[in-house]
């Protein structure tokens, strides 16, 4: 299949300081995007993952990497700890064929290709909106932020936006706001148990400053035909998320013109009834994770070879190397990161997302 999109993980080796580390990526970036023939305009977006934002988002704002290479494209940014030793790596999504018009900037990007326009949109709450706002309000101020753009273009919530990425600082204490708030955001759009709601994530991660509880990152679309969206479940091996009083999509499926793209949701150990399973055991939760994962793809006509990378959230930092052996023997070959972010319930020790590409 001739795939417009391609996935990778940058990782530099974890051992020079951070404009060190920096300058390796950028080395490891250019060096891929030549063999794959790519020009930086490839570039669609780039998710940074940082071990201390407060000190290093803004110096990587100024290095080459970002000022020559990375704003080529959309860019975003999370403090989520590295378990390999390294202070940032990149996730990278870039175009492997055709043309793409790009307009706006690299926290709000449109980019329009093949009849489709996709909009990359980060929400990173400067300190002065988050002050005295909680997680509920601040929730609900960049779900505002994100639909009073698709307004200006005529779009909506329940119609366009394909996924999120919600991170929460102090997960643990600011969870149950991020959700009532988004449960509040969706019901006012449309997005209910009877219609649909959004593929996502929800994980601890930080911005730069101490003031913002909740940051987002949001995939949206516009031009699609009717019926190019499917959202997949998978009953017989865990639930649908709203029996337990959240909502998102375990996830999405979307019939592009070059195939199908499969967004998965932030997946636990969790079973048909909602509830925890293999409590203490990080490798067990591990495997009934990968196995709802692999339920998913196979309602979406594929499977765990069609994952193009993945990222693996762990609570306890002292499970990294267990896991990563884990990871490395099960998928010799498939891109992943690790990091340090605790799931949005403490009896989870790891949560793992993707996207899969099948044929259709």
């Amino acid at each position: 299949m001739n795939r417009s999109i391609a996935f990778k993980t940058f990782v530099p080796s974890g051992y020079g300081s951070f404009a060190e580390q920096v300058d390796e990526l950028q080395a490891y970036l250019l060096a891929w995007l030549s063999a794959e023939k790519l020009a930086t305009a490839a570039l669609l977006h780039t998710r940074v993952y940082l071990t201390d934002a407060a000190n290093q988002w803004n110096v990587l704002k100024a290095s080459d990497l970002y000022v020559s290479v990375l704003e080529k494209g959309a860019v975003g940014y999370v403090e989520q700890p590295l378990l390999c030793g390294a202070k940032v790596a990149l996730l990278v999504t870039a175009s492997t064929c055709g043309e793409w018009v790009k307009s706006g900037s690299p926290d709000c990007l449109f980019c329009e290709h093949d009849g489709l326009t996709y909009l990359f949109h980060t929400v990173r709450l400067a300190a002065d909106e988050a002050k005295g706002l909680d997680s509920e309000a601040q929730m609900r101020l960049a779900f505002e932020k994100h639909g009073a753009l698709l307004d200006r273009k005529g779009w909506n919530l329940a119609d366009n936006c394909l996924r999120t990425w919600i991170y929460v600082r102090d997960v643990d204490r600011n969870y149950a706001g991020v959700v009532t708030g988004r449960n509040k955001t969706f019901a006012e759009a449309g997005l209910t148990r009877e219609t649909h709601y959004i593929a996502s994530t929800g994980i601890e991660g930080n911005a730069d400053n101490a003031e913002a509880l909740v940051s987002v990152d949001f995939l949206t679309v516009s031009g699609l035909e009717p019926g190019k969206i499917s959202y997949l479940q998978a009953p017989e091996y865990l639930n649908p998320t709203y029996e337990y009083g959240v909502a998102f999509e375990r996830a999405t499926a979307v019939d592009f013109p070059t195939g199908r793209y499969i967004f998965i949701s932030g997946t636990a150990s969790i079973d048909k009834h909602g509830e925890c399973v293999h409590r203490g055991d990080v490798l067990t939760q591990a495997g009934r994770a990968f196995l709802n994962i692999e339920r998913l793809l196979e309602a979406g006509g594929a499977g765990l070879q069609d994952l193009q990378y993945i990222l693996v959230y762990l609570r306890d930092i002292s499970d990294r190397e267990r896991v990563a052996s884990y990871l490395s023997l099960r998928f010799p070959s498939l891109p992943f990161l690790l990091l340090q972010a605790r799931v949005c319930r403490p009896e989870w020790l790891i949560e793992v997302e993707g996207v899969a590409v099948a044929n259709h």
